[in-house]
C-alpha cells in the first residue's frame, strides 16, 4: 500500500463523481459504475488522476527498472451489494470485444498482456465488506485480505495474482482503478474525449499520431550553414 492522495482530495473526487453520473460508461449491475479518465474534462480531477498515475509509474519503475504507461484509469462507484469474483487483469473486456482472439494469442505467448500492473486506490471507508482479497494460492496459501486506508493505493501485478472484492454492505464504496502496460502502443490517450461512445481502445484509430514519428529530423541542420541560418529564423519567429 502506498499513500498517494489526501483525504480531502478523495472527498473531492467522490463529490465530483456523484454530480457527474451521466458520464458513467464502464462497469455492470453486479459490481460498480465508473467514469473513464478519458471522458473527464475537469482539470482538477484530471490532475488528481495524474498524481496517482505518476506515483504508480514511479513505484513500478523502482520494482522493475522499466517504464510503464497507463492503459486505463477510472473512478468507480460500487453498489451496495456489489462484488467481484477472483480474476486476473490480463486484458480488458473492451479489448476482447474488439479482438476476440486476444486471449488465445496472450496464452500462446504471441502477444503480451495489456495489463501488467494494477492499482486500486481507496477513496472512502464508511462501508462494511468491500475488501479487496486474494484467494488461496501458492503466494497466499491461506488467502489474504486488504485493509482499506483512505488515500492509499494498492499496487500489484494483477496478471499473476487473482483478486476479488467481497460484497459491499451498508453504503457505497468509492475507488480509483488504474491499469498499466509496458507497451506504449497500448497506452491510453491523455487527451479528453467528449464522445462517450469511445473507449481507450476504440478511440485510437481516430487519433492523429504515429508511433514511428521522431522528435527530431535525422539530418543535423547545424552541419549546413544555410539550413542552420534558416532554422534560426524559424525559431525566432515561432
Amino acid at each position: 500500500m502506498v499513500p498517494i492522495l489526501a483525504k480531502e482530495e478523495c472527498q473531492s473526487l467522490i463529490r465530483w463523481h456523484n454530480s457527474h453520473r451521466h458520464l458513467e460508461t464502464v462497469g455492470s449491475d453486479t459490481d460498480y459504475q465508473g467514469i473513464r479518465k478519458l471522458h473527464i474534462n475537469n482539470e482538477y480531477v484530471r490532475s488528481l488522476f495524474q498524481k496517482v498515475e505518476n506515483t504508480c509509474i514511479g513505484e513500478i519503475y523502482k520494482a522493475t527498472g522499466k517504464p510503464f504507461y497507463t492503459e486505463m484509469a477510472t473512478i468507480c462507484r460500487w453498489w451496495n451489494g456489489g462484488y467481484q469474483d477472483p480474476h486476473l487483469d490480463t486484458y480488458s473486456n473492451q479489448e476482447q470485444h474488439i479482438d476476440p482472439n486476444i486471449e488465445e494469442r496472450v496464452e500462446s505467448g504471441e502477444d503480451k498482456p495489456s495489463r501488467e500492473w494494477t492499482c486500486i486506490l481507496y477513496l472512502n471507508d464508511k462501508y462494511t465488506g468491500g475488501e479487496t482479497y486474494y484467494p488461496p494460492s501458492d503466494y497466499y496459501p491461506f488467502g489474504h485480505q486488504i485493509e482499506k486506508e483512505v488515500g492509499d493505493g494498492l499496487i500489484f501485478q494483477g496478471i499473476y495474482h487473482a483478486h476479488g472484492v467481497f460484497k459491499v454492505r451498508r453504503t457505497e464504496r468509492h475507488t480509483l482503478a488504474l491499469w498499466f502496460t509496458e507497451d506504449l502502443g497500448k497506452a491510453m490517450t491523455q487527451r479528453p474525449v467528449s464522445d462517450l461512445g469511445f473507449n481507450e481502445n476504440s478511440i485510437k484509430p481516430e487519433l492523429q499520431y504515429d508511433l514511428e514519428d521522431t522528435l527530431f529530423y535525422q539530418k543535423d541542420p547545424t552541419r549546413d550553414p544555410r539550413s542552420w541560418a534558416e532554422w534560426k529564423k524559424i525559431s525566432k519567429n515561432s
